[in-house]
Formats: C-alpha cells, sequence, structure tokens
C-alpha cells in the first residue's frame, strides 16, 4: 500500500476539513469596548489658559450603524457673550481649521485655543450647510477661578497599549505595557510624539483616534522628541494581540470550550452523551473533575464559600 493513493489522500482532507469547521479562535485578549465619546470630570471651576466659548464634539456620522468621521469638529453649544457668540458662531457650524491647523478633535480645538495669541484677530474655517467661511476671532485670556481636576493622560489599550498625554508640542508618553509595541521599539517614556506618518498630531485624543483607524499589525512612523531633546524617529508596529482556541470539537472524542477572558474552561474526552471518560471544568477559581461521569471531585470557590 503507497501512502500517497487517492483513497489516503482524500481522507487526510476530510480529517483536515473536519478540524477547520470544529475550531475557533480570538485573540489572546480581546478588545475592549470603546469609550464613550464624552468623558470628562465635572467641575464648575475654570483654569488658565484662553477662551473662545464653544463646546464642541467630533465631527462624526452620527449613526452607529454605519460610523464615520468627517473632518473637522462639531458646535454643540455657544457661550453667551464670547469671543465665538461675536463672531457668528451657531450650534451645528464645523469648525475645520485654526489658521494653518486642521481641527478634527475636541482636544486638539483646545490646545490650538490655548497656543494662539490672545487680543489678535485669528481666522477660522468654519463651515456651515454647503458653505465654507473664513471667521475672524479674537480671543480672551480667561482667567483663574480656582482649581481645576487635571486630566493625567487618555488610555489606548488596542494598538499602542499605552497612556498619553497632550502637551504644547505633541503628545508625552506617560506610560506603557512593558511587553507592548512602545517597549518592543525601545521608546522610552516621556518622549513626545510630534507627528504620525507625517501628519503633526495636537492631541492625545488625536493620536489615539489615528492609531485605532489602522489594522492591527501596521507599521507607523511616529516623529519624536526624547527626554533630552533630541529629534528622532521610531517605527512602531501596532498590536496584534494572537490568536487563542474558543472552541474545538471532534465528535465523541475531544470537546474543548472557553470564554473569550478564559475565565471558563471546560474540556471532554471521548463523550458518549450519557457517559464519558473524563471531564474538566473551570469557572474563574472554581474546577470541577468528573471520570466515567459518577466519580467526581472539585476544588476552589464554591457556593458556600461566596
Amino acid at each position: 500500500m503507497r501512502l500517497s493513493s487517492p483513497s489516503i489522500l482524500r481522507g487526510a482532507a476530510g480529517v483536515g476539513l473536519l478540524l477547520l469547521t470544529g475550531c475557533l479562535t480570538a485573540p489572546s485578549y480581546p478588545l475592549p469596548d470603546p469609550l464613550p465619546e464624552v468623558l470628562e470630570w465635572s467641575t464648575t471651576q475654570e483654569g488658565l489658559g484662553n477662551f473662545l466659548g464653544l463646546e464642541v464634539r467630533e465631527n462624526d456620522s452620527g449613526s452607529l450603524d454605519d460610523l464615520f468621521f468627517a473632518p473637522g469638529v462639531k458646535t454643540t453649544r455657544v457661550e453667551g457673550n464670547s469671543p465665538a457668540e461675536m463672531a457668528g458662531f451657531q450650534v451645528g457650524d464645523v469648525l475645520l481649521k485654526i489658521g494653518e491647523h486642521e481641527v478634527n478633535d475636541p482636544g486638539a480645538l483646545e490646545t490650538l485655543v490655548n497656543q494662539s495669541p490672545v487680543e489678535e484677530d485669528l481666522t477660522m474655517q468654519v463651515s456651515r450647510g454647503d458653505s465654507v467661511f473664513d471667521v475672524k476671532v479674537r480671543l480672551d485670556a480667561k482667567g483663574e477661578i480656582g482649581q481645576k481636576a487635571e486630566r493625567v493622560w487618555r488610555s489606548d489599550p488596542s494598538r499602542t497599549r499605552a497612556g498619553w498625554l497632550t502637551v504644547g508640542n505633541g503628545v508625552r508618553l506617560v506610560t506603557a505595557d512593558p511587553r507592548g509595541p512602545m517597549a518592543a521599539a525601545g521608546m522610552e517614556v516621556g518622549t513626545v510624539v510630534t507627528a504620525l506618518d507625517g501628519e503633526p498630531v495636537h492631541s492625545a485624543r488625536s493620536l489615539i483616534r489615528r492609531v485605532q483607524a489602522r489594522p492591527a499589525g501596521t507599521r507607523v512612523l511616529m516623529e519624536t522628541i526624547d527626554s533630552k531633546g533630541e529629534r528622532g524617529e521610531e517605527r512602531i508596529t501596532l498590536l496584534s494581540a494572537p490568536n487563542r482556541i474558543l472552541n474545538f470539537h471532534l465528535p465523541f472524542l475531544v470537546d474543548y470550550t472557553s470564554s473569550p477572558d478564559g475565565d471558563v474552561v471546560s474540556f471532554g474526552l471521548l463523550d458518549a452523551w450519557l457517559i464519558w471518560l473524563f471531564h474538566y471544568e473551570r469557572i474563574g477559581l472554581e474546577r470541577r473533575w468528573s471520570i466515567l461521569r459518577f466519580i467526581r471531585f472539585s476544588s476552589g470557590i464554591g457556593e458556600l464559600g461566596q
């Protein structure tokens, strides 16, 4: 008998197909749910900086079924007697640029406003309906009324596995997973990222949004300034989590199931429905074993211990 006979090859192909149809994989740690669009610390006290008088949100499609982001930020509120109101801003207007800088998220708007001179005319490009206007705005300086809650950093758990803080000249890396992409590339905490793939970075939220829009495993180029003030470039491979098996099934022989977070696992061997040779189950810290269905024992936290 030859091992390469057609019958054996067909049988091997059938077994391979059976294995493929009975196996399910997923990333070893699934991506977390996205944060809500509005996530701020509420306070009635203001801090130092420049004052425009606009409240904005990202210019999204407004539909979860067909979510996309258009350029600019959409105005949701105009404060009375503010520079924005005096310039003619209305709710629904889309702010596209401040000077030559594009504005695509609220964090970038705040940074650019605080970096702009006060008591001087500032040109802002605004879209209303099907028209785009160049609007002259003169910012005010806002005084200190009290202490304001300070954002320490924004977290990106899905692409860079790092924490980022908006600073004057870019976005600073303030914390990073030792096993994540930033550590793998040798980027040190304290490094400031000024551009991503040649485009300037103005806020932590903008950086996170842009890397999360790229597929897992993509290589990106970050222009940086290290703690000594020296400029450089870092090539970063965005996180691509390895897959783990969630389900593997061969009828009557093997059955393995795991939850995506790995907290629940079950394994069965030679399962003939009414009786099985061996069965193992883990739910959190509790473990259960069963041999020939009738011999059972367990360990860990049981119902009386909860």
